[in-house]
């Protein structure tokens, strides 16, 4: 629930208005940095107002995050080991969220219990179905016996969100185990191949930029991870008009350095495995539903709590009564 809508508050609370990208202002801030000895791993949009992008680099032995605007602005530069401030809860807590902050073994036990969750789910309805009308009168019962009144009510609030929770829970399982998902189904991401070539102009990042877009035209720009010793090229992540909704599209473009477009990947026309993993995360977020989706998204992690609620005072409920009725027998 806290980080459905991350990067609209984040952005709120930083203040900087949404600005259109000028790709050759962005590419001489990016330039800056890279002379004050940073080495950009890669650079994303905050998700938020357009025009925001998160430069995530090492500088000085530090490893930083930079806020860039489209205009070439530094908003905010923070290092990545504060854990709470300057914006740095919601990075937190999503790491959190993700895998518990305990790597392998937090990935493996959140796939466990997202299944588990799912499992509950899915037997409840199967073992209530059939009583789903004696459950309705429980819930309007105005004079009943103790924990009867919660049942009913704890069946209603569960069917009306049991779809999209199983949804929301069987989607984030699977993108804990994204990478042995992708070999089961036979999903890769092709590169260019490093060739040994000498260009004597490398084309510089805003001119990359503007090739890329123009390859999708209407397309936003996503991601960029910038050339290196070992990677001969731009790999740019863009969102495509036709692709699936979410918030980071899955249109990718290479660009050499050369300024050729060297490899594309159109998201709007993925085969059907593709498809598949693509979805996943726009499923987990809701983002696959634009804002409509992010709002049920959000309304599930409420749904959750009100399910453990309505759980917890039933069971305590029920095991209340059981203990009156063994002190009652022993009388």
């Amino acid at each position: 629930m806290v980080i459905a809508f991350r990067a609209d508050i984040d952005d709120f609370l930083i203040g900087n208005p949404a600005r259109e990208t000028d790709a050759q202002a962005f590419a001489n801030a990016v330039e800056s940095l890279q002379k004050e000895g940073a080495d950009i791993s890669s650079i994303w949009i905050s998700g938020g107002r357009d025009g925001q992008y998160d430069a995530y680099l090492m500088r000085d032995g530090d490893s930083q995050t930079v806020r860039i605007d489209g205009a070439g602005n530094r908003i905010r530069e923070r290092s990545d080991s504060a854990l709470f401030s300057e914006g740095a809860v919601f990075e937190t807590v999503t790491q959190f969220h993700k895998s518990l902050m305990l790597g392998t073994v937090g990935y493996l036990f959140l796939c466990v219990s997202g299944l588990l969750l799912a499992s509950n789910i899915i037997f409840a309805i199967v073992m209530g179905w059939s009583r789903r009308r004696r459950f309705k009168e429980f819930a309007k019962a105005n004079s009943a016996p103790p924990g009867v009144s919660l049942s009913g009510w704890h069946w209603r609030v569960g069917l009306w969100g049991a779809l999209p929770a199983l949804i929301v829970v069987l989607a984030g399982a699977a993108l804990t185990q994204a990478d042995a998902l992708d070999e089961a189904i036979n999903v890769t991401e092709p590169t260019p191949d490093n060739v040994d070539s000498i260009v004597e102009t490398p084309v510089g990042l805003a001119e990359a930029i503007e090739t890329a877009l123009a390859e999708y035209p209407g397309s936003e720009l996503i991601a960029i991870s910038l050339p290196s010793e070992t990677r001969q090229w731009y790999r740019f992540r863009l969102k495509a008009p036709g692709e699936m909704p979410r918030l980071y599209g899955a249109t990718r473009v290479y660009v050499g350095l050369g300024g050729d477009v060297l490899m594309s990947h159109d998201a709007a026309n993925s085969s059907a495995n593709e498809r598949l993993s693509e979805a996943l995360y726009p499923l987990h977020t809701g983002q696959i539903g634009d804002l409509p989706g992010r709002l049920i998204n959000f309304a599930v992690g409420i749904w959750l709590l009100v399910m453990a609620y309505f759980g917890i005072r039933l069971w305590l409920t029920r095991r209340a009564v059981g203990q009156r009725s063994a002190r009652s027998a022993d009388r």
